[in-house]
């Protein structure tokens, strides 16, 4: 039976992938817990915007039984803004498993409400659970039918229930040892600019750390060089989409939507531009539309990148759109065309350069009095800090489904 659970944590507890966790190991699970993370621009998304799929043998009416127990004794429905849901599939003909991959492409990129997700629920006959609102059974169908072309693996580690909210003890250098053992095939563990450790979130959950790699082996071997200095009460590997860019898709800026994720192929209409907060914007056009592009304060460097852009150059950008469809929040672009500038420099004579005889009057020679027109400067080249190729935020700004460049 393949089960799909989303939406039973809440910024003061629960934790969907701990339930999962739980449910893997007490139930006959076949294969890999599944966390799948869904499109991160949606305003109302859970705490890290994942749902969770398994797929179980036994008795369905049994299994039945066993999840939406621990459901509802697990997740935090005592928040109005935790609105689980849990669907059931006893098992997906090759119409069905179409129809969820379909919906799980739109679910990761754009906006999909309830009443869609119980549409495509009733017509391949999923049995679907609501708690409170039951917006979760819009992450359970996407995560029962993400189909993963590429896909990464996470290393969950839970901490005992005597430690949640506390702050999280682990040997920093054990961290930093691990990375420099294990990366690439594990990222976004530190941050290399901060030198601000990844692998611990905030939160007032029962994780403890998250390690994401490659493969399964890598997260599993990474963990072991790590030095958690407090009980560990469980640990659990899922299969992912996270670091995959599953979510962004080639659009026109004429068919942007609020929440779109986005892959934009174009030109810098307008020179960036600092504002208050220490953002950078820039004015973008793929002659479809025009867009606002963003890179915001907590994106670091990459700002520095994005501030010698010019009028002219030709990009491809990556990222999101929020409420309105003005503003494309960066996650990495790719400089494709440099445009060249020049910069008019006086002719030489007598050994040393003319000085300007005037607004358009051209050049003269101080030392023999000889003058040339407009036309004789000296065009040369200015140097363009950049090159050709993609530049991305720091691990520290990357959303969950962002492709790091190193994979």
């Amino acid at each position: 039976m393949l089960i799909g659970i989303d939406d039973t944590d809440s910024l003061r507890g629960g934790c969907t992938t701990y339930l999962a966790a739980l449910l893997w190991e007490r139930l006959h699970a076949v294969g890999l817990p599944r966390l799948i993370r869904l499109n991160p621009n949606i305003p109302y998304k859970t705490r890290g915007n994942g749902a969770v799929a398994l797929n179980i043998k036994g008795n369905s009416e049994e299994i039945k039984e066993a999840v939406l127990k621990a459901v509802k004794k697990h997740a935090y429905l005592q928040d109005e803004k935790t609105n689980p849901g849990v669907v059931f599939i006893e098992a997906l003909n090759r119409r069905n498993r179409k129809i969820l991959n379909d919906f799980y492409r739109r679910a990761v990129s754009e906006l999909v409400t309830i009443e869609e997700a119980e549409e495509i629920a009733k017509s391949i006959k999923a049995e679907t659970h609501k708690f409170n609102n039951g917006r979760g059974i819009i992450g359970a169908l996407a995560a029962v039918g993400a189909d993963l072309p590429d896909k990464t693996y996470e290393l969950i580690a839970y901490r005992t229930k005597g430690n949640y909210g506390k702050e999280k003890k682990i040997d920093r250098d054990s961290v930093f040892e691990m990375n420099e053992k294990t990366y690439p095939e594990t990222f976004d563990n530190i941050d290399p600019e901060t030198r601000q450790i990844l692998i611990t979130p905030k939160g007032y959950d029962p994780v403890f750390c998250g390690i994401r790699g490659n493969t399964a082996e890598v997260v599993e071997r990474a963990f072991r060089l790590i030095k958690p200095m407090e009980k560990i009460e469980r640990i659990q590997v899922f299969e992912t989409n996270q670091g995959t860019d599953a979510h962004l898709r080639h659009k026109k800026i004429s068919e942007l939507k609020p929440y779109d994720c986005a892959i934009l192929k174009g030109k810098i209409t307008v020179n960036p531009q600092s504002i208050e907060g220490g953002h950078v914007l820039f004015g973008f056009s793929d002659n479809y539309g025009e867009i606002a592009c963003a890179a915001y304060e907590p994106t670091g460097r990459f700002r520095d990148i994005v501030r010698r852009l010019n009028k002219g150059d030709k990009i491809m950008v990556c990222g999101g759109i929020g409420k309105y469809p003005n503003t494309l929040n960066l996650e990495k672009i790719q400089i494709l065309k440099l445009e060249r500038f020049y910069e008019r420099t006086p002719p030489r004579c007598c050994g040393r350069r003319m000085t300007s005889a005037g607004k358009n009057k051209g050049f003269k020679c101080r030392r023999c009095g000889k003058r040339l027109g407009e036309e004789a400067a000296i065009l040369r080249e200015v140097p363009r800090k950049l090159k050709l190729g993609f530049y991305e935020v720091p691990p520290r700004a990357r959303r969950h489904l962002s492709k790091p460049l190193i994979r």
